[in-house]
């Protein structure tokens, strides 16, 4: 029997508070400005990993912004973005038929207390299968898994999002990053986020983030497209941007369709074991293409070259 809830975050009986997270997230959720809590949230996990703390205030601001009614208290809501950002993903539940997914106020409440009324899904009390209303059968609450006999019910606990978006497997801290796009720049907000989906919970302090122009020809296909992105990774190799074998022994690619902005490829260098690039600390510095290279308003920004020809 296959348990459904591997890559959820448990929350334990009880937790250590976190003063310096809580007093700035509770000050802005009393302000109405739900949305820079939980920026405030997202950038705590990204650099210190997962938290209790931290959990419990994204489920309570992420249920805010899956209301149907907004609240009139809220000044600036919850974007989408953030409901289906990878770093909240463990304490989402999953449809495991649809893939549907919503954050469950039942990891934070008392059991005994717990009152069903037009719940958004059911969830097998043995393995944590999930349904959620849509594709439940109301005539039958046997659990659908195989070789489980348990009954769907309540509560609804975290199961992660293994099919919709299954946890990063990769673990190693982070050296460099190219994106590269085809006719839409990337901005540095849209490269957080690619950095959220490509690598999630890999620590990204101190490296280098580049963004540029695709310039292999579309009709060549998408391995074309990686050959490009290759050899520039290749090149800021050899230029020393990043560390020996690099390119051969700790590079992968992540595709990733950005909604609005096209087809993304983005090549992610691993820091190796020990040396320099493993102990980078700071902050990411974003190089990106679509920076301007005069603040002349009249005269077009030029093309930017990664890497000048030589004379």
């Amino acid at each position: 029997m296959v348990k459904h809830d591997a890559e959820a975050f448990h929350f334990p009986e009880q937790y250590d508070p976190l003063p310096e997270l809580t007093d700035e997230v509770d000050r802005l959720w009393h302000e109405g400005r739900n949305k820079s809590a939980l920026d405030v949230v997202l950038r705590f996990l990204r650099t210190e990993g997962r938290s209790a703390q931290a959990f419990g205030w994204a489920l309570m601001l992420l249920r805010s912004g899956m209301r149907r009614t907004p609240d009139p208290g809220v000044v600036e809501p919850v974007t989408q973005e953030q409901i289906g950002n990878p770093y909240f993903a463990p304490v989402a539940t999953e449809c495991a038929r649809c893939t549907k997914f919503w954050y469950s106020a039942h990891a934070q409440e008392n059991f005994e207390n717990l009152v069903l009324s037009n719940p958004i899904g059911l969830q097998c009390q043995v393995c944590r299968y999930s349904l959620c209303r849509n594709c439940l059968d109301s005539r039958n609450r046997n659990c659908p898994n195989g070789g489980c006999l348990g009954e769907l019910g309540a509560p609804v606990l975290p199961t992660g999002r293994p099919l919709g978006q299954p946890a990063n497997p990769y673990t190693e801290k982070l050296e460099h990053v190219l994106i590269l796009w085809r006719s839409t720049p990337t901005s540095q907000d849209e490269a957080e986020e690619l950095l959220d989906l490509a690598c999630t919970w890999q620590e990204r302090d101190g490296i280098t983030v580049r963004s540029q122009v695709n310039q292999s020809d579309e009709r060549d296909g998408e391995e074309a497209e990686r050959r490009m992105g290759l050899v520039l990774v290749g090149l800021y190799e050899r230029h020393g941007m990043i560390s020996e074998d690099g390119l051969l022994q700790r590079t992968r690619v992540v595709p990733i369709q950005s909604p609005g902005r096209g087809h993304r490829l983005v090549f992610v260098t691993a820091a190796p074991e020990t040396g320099v690039a493993s102990q980078l600390s700071g902050p990411v510095t974003y190089l990106l293409f679509d920076e301007p290279d005069t603040d002349d308003e009249a005269r077009p920004p030029r093309k930017r070259r990664w890497f000048r020809r030589g004379r």
